[in-house]
């Protein structure tokens, strides 16, 4: 298979951390150009990781012919314009989440990317973590029975004014940086969408971003539930209780890349603990990118049902009531 020319538009730290290396080690990628608004900062992530081309603007990495694709880890407000500006280029997308600030917007962006014929796809790398798939595989062989409700816990403690995180008109706050893989868990394990949400947001004083924000998704035959902080002690969790057991998964979005990832699989005869050897989930995403571009797969509309929810947990927050997804 092809060996993609990737471009990175915009040497974010999350970049370096964790989409570089892993990068590096694949056959299926290449980065080939890096773009920062900062010149220096472009030549000196170009020289330290052997990226061979460097600009010092996003339209001038655009412009590169060489490129198949882009990944884009800019702040939330801006991903819709360059998604855009990206697929008028014919660049295939990779982009963080979540993809856009509405619904409305996503759709736009989509459909300029499907006349322009290029693939978009949201940067959910925890799906592609062998823990996930054993999880799944356990649900689907009916080994704990019929799920009734799904819990994930998410926070991290980020006091910092100057964090994009914490930046409102930045697409800023909990529910967009966190809440969003809370709402994508509950729809990935069940394979099926909310028909409503009710949540309730705590607003920072000084940033204005949501800092503790949860929400009921009504899924009819199941619930899913969620608490997530940008301004408590560092956690995360998913529980997943079913008619004849449960399954607690200890570390579900940043684990580690040489430590075994560990779900615990309780029923009303036993409890064990499944070790999944160590992986970079990033770069089992990237892998999966590459392969759709690849064999011209079409996007699919996960990322449109994902941020439905979200625009509705933010709808419900206001209304202080029940919100269908529409």
């Amino acid at each position: 298979m092809k060996t993609i020319k990737l471009g990175g538009l915009g040497a974010s730290n999350h970049f370096i951390k964790r989409i570089v290396l892993p990068a590096t080690a694949l056959e299926s990628v290449d980065i080939v150009a890096i773009a920062s608004r900062s010149a220096a900062k472009a030549e000196q992530v170009s020289k330290q990781f052997n990226i061979p081309k460097y600009y010092q603007s996003y339209e001038a990495l655009l412009n590169d012919e060489e490129l198949d694709a882009v990944y884009i880890p800019l702040p939330n407000h801006l991903h819709a314009e360059w998604i855009k500006k990206a697929a008028l280029k014919g660049k295939h997308i990779l982009c963080e989440k979540p993809m856009c600030m509405t619904s409305q917007e996503l759709i736009e962006v989509k459909e300029v990317c499907d006349k322009n014929n290029v693939i978009l796809m949201e940067a959910y790398m925890y799906k592609y973590h062998p823990q996930w798939i054993k999880v799944r595989d356990i649900i689907r062989t009916n080994n704990i029975g019929n799920i009734k409700y799904i819990n994930t816990l998410f926070s991290y403690n980020n006091p910092s004014p100057s964090n994009i995180r914490n930046i409102k008109e930045y697409g800023g706050g909990g529910l967009r940086d966190i809440g969003c893989y809370a709402i994508s868990v509950p729809r990935f394990l069940l394979d099926r969408e909310p028909v409503r949400v009710i949540s309730t947001m705590n607003y920072h004083k000084e940033f204005g971003t949501d800092d503790l924000t949860s929400a009921i998704l009504d899924f009819e035959s199941a619930q899913a539930t969620f608490t997530v902080s940008t301004s408590t002690a560092a956690f995360q969790r998913v529980e997943i209780i079913a008619t004849a057991g449960r399954i607690t998964i200890h570390l579900p979005f940043n684990t580690y890349t040489d430590v075994p990832a560990k779900i615990t699989v309780d029923t009303a005869i036993s409890s064990r603990d499944i070790l999944i050897d160590p992986v970079d989930q990033y770069g089992l995403m990237i892998d999966a990118f590459a392969a759709m571009v690849n064999k011209g797969e079409e996007s699919d509309d996960d990322d449109l049902h994902n941020q439905k929810v979200l625009d509705a947990i933010e709808r419900s927050s206001l209304s202080q009531s029940w919100e269908a997804i529409s």
